[in-house]
């Protein structure tokens, strides 16, 4: 394997762990992760985690409306639910356009 493919390799492998991260943290809490908790949990840099966060959001697995600020991401594959009084109520203004 060359130093281009490998860097790639870490490149995907770095991107993933972020991705399993946002996906555990969103379910344990109910929202997403500030870039420090990303870096405390995966091991990464800002720099880094910023990059991948970009490159999440162009493969269309995150989505935000105000890019840059860590916690107005959205995971693209969830469907997001709000409850009040113990009931269910699909959160409509989620859906994709």
């Amino acid at each position: 394997m060359n130093y281009r493919q490998r860097k790639y390799n870490e490149g995907q492998s770095s991107r993933n762990d972020i991705y399993r991260f946002l996906v555990k943290y969103f379910e344990k809490h109910g929202y997403m992760p500030s870039y420090e908790e990303i870096m405390d949990g995966t091991g990464l840099t800002k720099c880094t985690v910023q990059r991948h966060m970009r490159q999440l959001e162009m493969d269309s697995l995150i989505a935000t409306e105000h890019p840059g600020i860590s916690r107005a991401y959205r995971l693209t594959e969830y469907i997001y639910e709000r409850k009040k009084h113990g009931k269910q109520i699909k959160d409509e203004s989620a859906k994709e356009k």
